[in-house]
């Protein structure tokens, strides 16, 4: 396995710099770079902001990227619902700086930022090969007065950085820009092939592109398929189309073999990967409780789960769980391995009402893009219909991409930073569809260059606003998970040992992932309040309780301490971080 991840880089290298050298050859206009300095200046500030924030998606995928480093084990990249292309990148990205521990949350954000840029480029290469198609059909068609086009392209670099800087962002350490920029690449891909004869050499590259975006997430298989399917219609010769996406499909496993076939090979049984398993029992079939966090209760699933976490307390409640590897926290880092002997199951009434609140979900992103939407609308109304409509089928895939991705996610789960690119895309659509049609005057041209203009505008205040408003909010304080680490090993508790946890926050493992220790049992978060209410003799109970299981240290985030039981505990530093260190024997 570790071969053939080598093997990956050396494609990914390879692919990155044919990519490289055809953004080069794009045009350098002054637009162009003005929209490249203030993007990457965002991303830069806003990756900044946020260099100390790591949720707890974010710790699983920083204890996967430890199975790069020498002497670990490469199978730690192998997991059932995170994909292994984003932690085996990061994972790297340590190795070849040497990034230590209090320092490799920051620079997995600085990493981020790049992954902006690499989906920056592929963005661009969709833009320059929809310009390319419209030129070619207006030549052939001989428009003239076409909308004004540096305003529409002014509008799509908007959008673009409003998606990836206020919905999918660089905040968080997961890799939905990285599949960004798969996806855009791939519909530039599928762009080119649009009444081509389509080579073997493209179907090659589109397959590759589309293997190493399913190794970045999981749907980029499904949305392959699809994107495959329409290749075969949108190419000149449908029956060539056919073998060759054929062909593609086939470069699309055997990359992707890299995760599923170590996969099936542990889980004893063939699979593609079993996040959506997991997503829909935990969403759908309200598996819990916790909110899937502690899955004991399959809720609406198939089944019993086999081997659940031990609850060791009932009030409050207590969970003891463990790990043979060394694992931030094992709850998170596979959820799908404590799904085991509980299979999802379709409850209509469920699935329609988990629909409906992911529909309400999706109209958070719509109402920032309403300006955005309102020119799309105002352009198909000023201009000659049978144009519209015929611009309008020439970008029918790129539609297509788009509402089959929301409605994918809005099946089971959608949080914005899913559908950021396919909201890119619809736009693409829209405005490509309608870039070289026939709009009258010069006064009209005017008035969309206008609305054009304001439309952008409207788009960028909204990443800046935020980016501004967190960094008075946070981005002024210091390191306190590096901080209350470092005070914890000098308390004596060395990287490996295993602790205990009370906090009613599931985004602040950082601290236990910079010492390297482990979370073996924890007090159920969403009744961490009912812990500190409770007597004092039941607060040391529980304690106690949990250094029977082995725990060494218990940490507590922003505990209520009184009279009572302030003198059992011992703050970390000036953090907001606690420790209650069990008495230890006498000999």
């Amino acid at each position: 396995m570790e071969v053939g991840f080598y093997v990956l880089l050396f494609v990914l290298l390879a692919l990155f710099a044919q990519l490289c050298r055809e953004w080069w050859a794009l045009p350098r206009t002054l637009l162009r770079a003005s929209f490249w300095a203030f993007g990457l200046l965002l991303a830069l500030v806003q990756a900044w902001v946020f260099r100390y924030y790591a949720s707890a998606d974010a710790i699983s995928y920083l204890d996967m990227s430890d199975g790069v480093v020498p002497g670990q084990d490469w199978h730690r990249l192998i997991n059932g619902v995170w994909s292994p292309l984003y932690p085996f990148l990061l994972g790297m990205f340590r190795n070849i700086f040497g990034i230590s521990p209090s320092n490799e949350i920051v620079a997995a954000h600085i990493l981020n930022v790049v992954f902006f840029a690499f989906a920056f480029i592929c963005f661009e290469l969709l833009i320059a090969n929809l310009l390319e198609k419209n030129h070619a059909w207006i030549a052939a068609k001989t428009v003239s007065n076409a909308l004004p086009v540096r305003a529409c392209i002014a509008l799509l670099y908007s959008m673009f950085l409003w998606a990836s800087l206020n919905v999918i962002t660089v905040t968080n350490l997961r890799p939905d820009m990285l599949m960004s920029g798969f996806l855009y690449l791939a519909a530039a891909k599928l762009v080119a092939l649009c009444g081509e004869r389509g080579t073997w050499n493209e179907y090659l590259v589109l397959g590759s592109v589309l293997g190493i975006g399913f190794l970045a997430k999981a749907p980029m298989l499904p949305l392959g398929i699809l994107i495959l399917v329409v290749s075969i219609f949108v190419v000149q010769k449908h029956v060539s189309g056919f073998a060759r996406a054929a062909t593609s499909l086939a470069v699309v496993l055997a990359i992707g073999s890299l995760y599923f076939v170590p996969l099936s090979l542990s889980r004893g049984r063939f699979t593609l990967g079993e996040s959506g398993a997991y997503n829909y029992l935990v969403h759908v079939d309200r598996a819990g409780p916790g909110q899937g966090w502690y899955l004991e209760n399959p809720g609406q699933g198939i089944g019993r789960f086999q081997a659940p976490p031990t609850q060791i307390s009932q009030t409050p409640p207590v969970y003891a769980f463990g790990a043979d590897a060394l694992i931030t926290h094992p709850l998170r880092f596979d959820p799908a391995v404590w799904m085991k002997g509980v299979r999802p199951r379709l409850a209509l009434k469920r699935q329609i009402g988990e629909a409906y609140l992911n529909l309400a979900n999706l109209g958070k992103p719509l109402r920032q893009m309403l300006p955005v939407l309102m020119v799309a609308l105002l352009l198909m109304f000023r201009i000659p219909k049978r144009e519209a409509q015929q611009g309008l089928m020439r970008t029918w895939p790129l539609a297509l991409l788009a509402i089959a991705g929301c409605a994918m996610y809005a099946v089971v789960h959608l949080e914005g930073r899913y559908i950021g690119a396919f909201l890119v895309l619809f736009v693409c659509s829209i405005i490509a569809g309608t870039l070289e049609v026939r709009n009258g005057n010069i006064f009209n041209r005017i008035f969309f260059t206008t609305t054009l203009a304001l439309a952008s505008f409207s788009l960028l205040l909204t990443p800046v606003s935020t980016t501004y408003w967190e960094y008075s909010r946070t981005g002024k304080g210091t390191d306190e998970a590096a901080i209350a680490a470092a005070e914890l090993h000098r308390l004596g508790i060395q990287s490996g040992d295993r602790i205990g946890r009370i906090s009613s926050k599931v985004s602040d493992l950082a601290m236990d992932r910079i010492a390297r220790v482990e979370v073996a049992a924890e007090v159920d978060y969403l009744y961490v309040e009912q812990f500190w209410l409770a007597p004092v003799e039941q607060q040391q109970s529980v304690l106690q309780l949990l250094a029977e299981h082995g725990v060494k240290a218990v940490i507590a985030t922003h505990p209520v301490l009184t009279g009572a039981n302030q003198r059992q505990w011992k703050q970390l530093a000036s953090t907001d971080f606690w420790v209650w260190l069990p008495q230890r024997k006498s000999n």
